[in-house]
């Protein structure tokens, strides 16, 4: 059985935790020892004393944690000051993104630990647990977002927002999530291209207007649109760069692109990631949202619904009864690339 380790999140302006106390109890009571770093609840509201209460360890630093703890359950990947922390004998479970950074994949490499990432693991449906608890969240927040720095950029004694013409450019989990909250904040045109097109038309009875990805379509929906969210992923693979500078051109002034796939690399080629203090990048006339932890603007929730998702595989893990779900997350492994879509993308 492989202890658990807890550290508190160093990326900067993260607060969700990956487990909550009530998780940690479950774990403890299975017999399964918890470290968790001091403080690395604070910023979802959980604190050390409720962790003590469900059986944890405490540790004052996250050497400690690294030191005392074989399975390291996280919510972001790694940075570069863990790195070093990282050793032979770990098993990092939590988001990694690696086709977002090549300096990430090769330090894994150099670590020879067991690397599975929350966003390639894959129950026998198909589907994405983990990755869709906080898609949903991220489709919620990027729609909250727009809204609120469309406001910013526009004179209030004449704006009405729900005129801001929405487009949603891939309807997996964070697209659906985005316009169904679009729909509730009361926006009047919510416009869904995907290439997929079986997949969206039925939406139509729902209000939206569908349409299928082609070039044509998509250069007239952003010609007009306020507000695009940009939310396609692929198993692992690196974001297709599938808004062109050209396309970025022809949007209307003080228009906000939101692009959700900026953890695997970004849509656009102006997409860098940024920060929740310091989030846009402009270009030309459009503001570009590329934040690669949107669900942490709601710490406290987001950390339930993540280690919620994520507890069952935890037990898993830590009794070292990884099954296929658990195996198709494991992309890094004794210094060797296993995941084919990370293979195609170095």
């Amino acid at each position: 059985m492989f202890s658990v380790g807890i550290p508190k999140e160093v990326k900067a302006n993260e607060y969700r935790v990956s487990m909550t106390p009530n998780d940690v109890s479950t774990l403890v009571k299975e017999g399964i020892c918890v470290y968790v770093q001091m403080d690395a609840g604070i910023g979802a509201n959980f604190t050390n004393k409720e962790y003590v209460d469900a059986g944890a360890v405490i540790c004052r630093t996250i050497e400690e944690v690294y030191k005392y703890a074989t399975l390291i359950v996280k919510v972001k990947e790694p940075q570069p000051l863990e790195y070093k922390l990282i050793k032979e004998n770990h098993i990092v479970f939590t988001f990694f993104h690696f086709a977002g950074s090549p300096s990430l994949v090769q330090a894994m490499i150099d670590s020879k630990a067991t690397c599975i990432a929350y966003e390639t693991l894959r129950d026998s449906d198909g589907r994405f647990p983990i990755l869709a608890e906080m898609s949903m969240i991220a489709g919620e927040q990027s729609i909250l977002e727009a809204k609120k720095f469309r406001f910013s950029f526009m004179n209030h004694d004449y704006y009405d927002y729900t005129n801001d013409e929405v487009t949603i450019i891939g309807v997996g989990n964070v697209g659906k999530a985005a316009a169904y909250k679009a729909k509730e904040l009361n926006y009047k045109t919510i416009n869904l291209i995907d290439k997929d097109f079986e997949k969206i038309k039925d939406l139509e009875k729902d209000g939206f207007c569908v349409h299928e990805m082609n070039n044509y379509n998509l250069s007239k929906l952003l010609m007009r649109s306020d507000i695009a969210i940009g939310s396609i992923y692929v198993d692992g693979e690196k974001a297709k760069k599938l808004i062109i500078n050209d396309l970025l051109v022809i949007m209307p002034k003080d228009s906000i692109f939101m692009d959700v796939a900026i953890d695997q690399g970004g849509m656009t080629d102006k997409s860098k990631p940024t920060t929740i203090t310091n989030p846009l990048i402009k270009y030309h006339n459009t503001y570009i949202y590329c934040v690669p932890n949107i669900p942490s603007s709601v710490p406290n929730k987001a950390s339930i619904n993540l280690s919620k998702v994520i507890t069952p595989y935890v037990i898993k893990i830590a009794n070292d009864e990884r099954n296929d779900d658990i195996n198709k997350g494991i992309n890094i492994n004794n210094g060797k690339i296993i995941h084919p879509s990370l293979i195609k993308d170095i």
